[in-house]
């Protein structure tokens, strides 16, 4: 509001001029009032349009029209309507999370169950080559796995005193089977569904293999029914036991030759064992202890034709049976650095 004062017309001072002061001087007070008044009003309006509105006002502020990213719109619908944009956009962005979240849960669930599983009763895992599939199979009889490699990969890594057989049909299996790192089994046994029936001292036994690698099992490791595949291991060894409680090898049968190779039929590596009623010819070593290892070479196993190194020790120990028959090898025995053969 415009206030309008009178001016003085001379220098004189007089009763008049007193007069239009104190009316200049009431202008202003009342200007001052009204003024106050119309900011209180206002500020009234602003407070009922930003916390009051019922949405019927068509009057808008600015703060009204101003996003929380401070972009300010023409009309408040434009920036409820961006805001609703933001936030689907947000709310996707929080659902892809969502489903990483629950996509990498349900891969530590698997993790978990590899390594924990819930292995309290024997474990038997069926592997065919010509029936099975590693990736629809379950490694049950009747929906078998069709590696060894993925039997083995199925075992939990902590189990509760158990056996654990992965059983094998008789077919060719051309793999280098790793199994390592398992602990609470009792034994963990890799053998021919016909091991018990079929004699490896005479006949092949229709389970071929080309290595097999047992690491860090505390339990006993078993091999039982193979026949050394044709296909020679790219491996050092065929038998390979690594730190493991016990390694047995038994009815099974070898005859491959080896003899231009620098491959170990079976390896020791800190590891006890025994290895009994199995079938050897033209090896390049039968047998291999290495390490504070201690295997024993029963007599019921039979050598043919003729290895290059039958029994061989470093830095460890091989027992004999007393009645053991002479082992068929240009050097039947050798030990190297401390090695016995007893």
């Amino acid at each position: 509001m415009a206030v309008f004062l009178d001016r003085w017309g001379n220098v004189l001072f007089d009763t008049n001029k007193e007069i239009a002061f104190n009316n200049n001087m009431t202008k202003i007070e009342n200007g001052f009032l009204e003024q106050t008044v119309a900011v209180s009003d206002t500020n009234r309006r602003i407070d009922n349009l930003v916390l009051n509105s019922g949405g019927d006002s068509p009057n808008e502020v600015v703060d009204a029209r101003t996003s929380l990213n401070g972009q300010i719109y023409e009309t408040l619908e434009a920036r409820l309507n961006g805001d609703s944009s933001a936030i689907s956009n947000s709310l996707a962005d929080t659902n892809e999370r969502l489903e990483n979240v629950e996509n990498s849960n349900a891969s530590l669930e698997q993790k978990l169950e590899e390594l924990y599983g819930e292995a309290t009763q024997n474990m038997f895992i069926y592997v065919s080559k010509a029936r099975g599939s590693d990736e629809a199979g379950n490694g049950s009889f009747d929906n078998p796995y069709q590696t060894i490699q993925k039997a083995a990969n199925s075992i939990p890594k902590i189990v509760s005193g158990i056996d654990i057989e992965i059983i094998c049909e008789p077919d060719n299996y051309d793999e280098d089977v790793i199994i390592e790192a398992i602990y609470g089994a009792k034994y963990v046994t890799v053998r021919g569904s016909n091991s018990e029936v079929v004699d490896a001292l005479t006949t092949d036994t229709g389970f071929y293999c080309k290595s097999i690698l047992f690491s860090s099992i505390s339990g006993q490791c078993v091999v039982k029914g193979l026949t050394q595949s044709s296909n020679i291991t790219t491996s050092e060894n065929i038998i390979y036991f690594l730190r493991v409680g016990y390694g047995s090898v038994s009815n099974c049968r070898f005859a491959t030759s080896l003899k231009s190779t620098e491959k170990r039929t079976i390896y020791y590596n800190q590891s006890d064992g025994g290895v009994a009623h199995n079938y050897f010819k033209d090896q390049n070593v039968i047998l291999r202890s290495e390490f504070n290892s201690c295997p024993i070479f029963y007599a019921s196993n039979v050598t043919a034709g003729t290895s290059n190194v039958g029994v061989s020790v470093y830095m460890s120990d091989l027992r004999l049976s007393d009645s053991a028959p002479a082992i068929k090898a240009t050097t039947p025995q050798k030990t190297e650095d401390g090695g016995q053969i007893i």
